[in-house]
């Protein structure tokens, strides 16, 4: 007789358990994080200029961002992340500016008053 009961209540578990229906979906993983130090290139017009381009802040409370390269320093403006895709607008060189990341590396491009040009970074490791 109560090794019937075990059976049964083992079946019942088991019956229970299957009827729970479909497992919970995985959480979804975090949002993309730029922040970071990047050595930059950028090519127009078969020349590259090297530089360092950071980003700093928080899809919150916004990012913030500099660069620097051998023609001079400028601020990153109007710092927008949509997915793995960011725009900005740099005033000193009256430039829009869209990059793609895809894993520590970008690419992308910018368009200004002074023509289009080709814009590539690699994050720099522990920064």
């Amino acid at each position: 007789m109560f090794r019937r009961l075990t059976i049964a209540a083992a079946l019942g578990l088991l019956v229970s358990a299957c009827a729970g229906g479909a497992p919970a979906e995985p959480p979804a993983p975090p949002p993309f994080d730029p922040t970071g130090t990047y050595d930059i290139t950028v090519a127009a017009e078969g020349m590259e200029i090297g530089g360092v381009m950071t980003i700093s802040g928080n899809a919150e409370e916004g990012f913030t961002g500099s660069v620097d390269t051998e023609m001079g320093g400028a601020v990153l403006s109007n710092m927008v992340l949509d997915g793995q895709t960011m725009t900005f607008f740099i005033p000193e060189a009256d430039a829009d500016v869209s990059i793609v990341f895809e894993g520590d590396s970008f690419t992308g491009g910018m368009m200004g008053a002074m023509g289009g040009a080709d814009f590539f970074g690699t994050k720099r490791k522990g920064v």
